[in-house]
């Protein structure tokens, strides 16, 4: 009985302290709102968003929004942040467009609607400070992105009709 009793412990007790040292651990990759701590990066990165946003407005009725859906909106950016070394693992900037028509015999309304998912060519390893540095001003679409020979238009070109 006592060997049983030990046998169990001893497979138990290092189990255990295993789960908890792999809880405890930080997570590798985060949301970058969540960096460097939980909602953090929030003001940093909605400013960003926004900035980008606001930049595809003016961009799009002359590159994007001509074509199966005129109303083409940006509708969400997600980036993810490698917690090792502080830098932008990938952005994922999300639009939706959709289009209407009625049909004269009868009516009817018809619609298509599509979601995009664009991928920013981010360099590899960009500190997150850095990226929202070069997201702060000017014509985002047009402006390189940071350590990068790409525009944010390079990034949306071939994922957007």
């Amino acid at each position: 009985m006592r060997h049983t009793f030990l046998a169990i412990a001893l497979f138990v007790f290092p189990t255990a302290c295993l789960a908890r040292a792999v809880g405890d651990m930080p997570p590798r990759y985060v949301d970058a709102i969540d960096w460097p701590t939980k909602e953090a990066g929030l003001q940093k990165f909605a400013l960003a968003e926004h900035m980008l946003s606001l930049s595809f407005d003016r961009f799009c009725g002359d590159a994007f929004c001509e074509g199966p859906y005129p109303n083409l909106r940006p509708i969400q950016l997600s980036c993810s942040v490698d917690t090792s070394n502080g830098t932008m693992k990938r952005c994922l900037w999300i639009f939706a467009g959709s289009g209407t028509s009625v049909d004269a015999s009868n009516g009817a309304v018809r619609s298509s609607a599509k979601v995009y998912k664009c991928n920013l060519r981010l360099a590899r390893n960009t500190p997150v400070d850095v990226f929202y540095e070069a997201m702060h001003d000017g014509e985002l679409l047009s402006k390189k992105l940071p350590m990068t020979r790409h525009t944010v238009y390079d990034s949306l070109v071939g994922c957007l009709p």
